[in-house]
């Protein structure tokens, strides 16, 4: 019973690898800037909520967190 082991660290080899996500996944540049805007409109939303007005700042929190559902919808659906 012998295992492969790779040639460094004397570790199991692993038998599948993780496609690049460019090659396996053709959004994924769309859902990085999905995510990039949602970062921003969450850091905005919470800079108005604490310094401007509470209303406003609530739903520029609310729209990031519509812009990140979206990003997940279209992970699962991948």
């Amino acid at each position: 019973m012998t295992q492969e082991t790779s040639t460094n660290l004397n570790q199991p080899r692993r038998k599948h690898r993780r496609p690049t996500s460019s090659d396996s996944d053709p959004l994924f540049t769309f859902r990085n800037i999905l995510n990039i805007i949602f970062m921003l409109l969450a850091i905005a939303g919470v800079v108005v909520y604490v310094w401007v007005d509470n209303t406003v700042g609530t739903y520029i929190v609310l729209g990031a967190m519509a812009i990140k559902m979206v990003e997940c919808c279209l992970r699962m659906l991948r």
